[in-house]
């Protein structure tokens, strides 16, 4: 390795790491543990339109948007429903870190999108590094999901209003 490819590598793992400890799941975890979560997460930079991961599939990423958007959608019944829309600083898909299934959703990049990946291989190798920090870990993990489910749930609520399915004025409980 050229000492130019170290530099980079390094400046580049640096950065990571600021960003990785500004989050939420990694704000309280210590040095240690976020620096080798920089030096294992890998970059990809995704066009608009671009596939990030497709429903069905082997779920084993987390991804976590450096910049830009992307769409979370279902196809439901023939039809592919954006249920939540991603900015940068947030992550999507950390279950896949703590479980083996398949993607109930896709992710496509809204806008260009630069993604700093963790596979549950690597996330799973640390927690073994350091187990007493699995299960805090794990809780914020948990907590960010039940976080976004919330979001996703408001973000079609909202969408149903604005559809004109739902009034605004109705005080009567809605089935759906």
């Amino acid at each position: 390795m050229s000492s130019s490819t170290a530099a980079e590598n390094s400046c580049r793992i640096s950065k990571d790491f600021d960003i990785l400890r500004q989050t939420e799941l990694f704000s309280s975890a210590p040095a240690e543990i976020i620096k080798l979560f920089a030096y294992l997460a890998k970059h990809r930079i995704y066009q608009p339109g671009e596939t990030i991961l497709t429903q069905g599939e082997n779920a084993d990423n987390c991804y976590l948007i450096l910049r830009g958007e992307v769409n979370v959608s279902t196809l439901h019944k023939g039809h592919d429903i954006v249920v939540q829309k991603i900015q940068a600083g947030n992550f999507f898909g950390e279950l896949a870190l703590l479980a083996s299934f398949e993607w109930f959703f896709s992710a496509t990049a809204r806008t260009e999108a630069e993604i700093l990946i963790t596979d549950r291989e690597s996330f799973q190798k640390v927690l073994d590094k350091y187990p007493e920090k699995r299960q805090k870990i794990t809780e914020k993990i948990i907590q960010l999901r039940i976080s976004r489910f919330e979001n996703q749930t408001s973000y079609l609520l909202d969408r149903l209003i604005e559809s004109g399915y739902v009034s605004k004025t109705n005080t009567d409980p809605l089935i759906i």
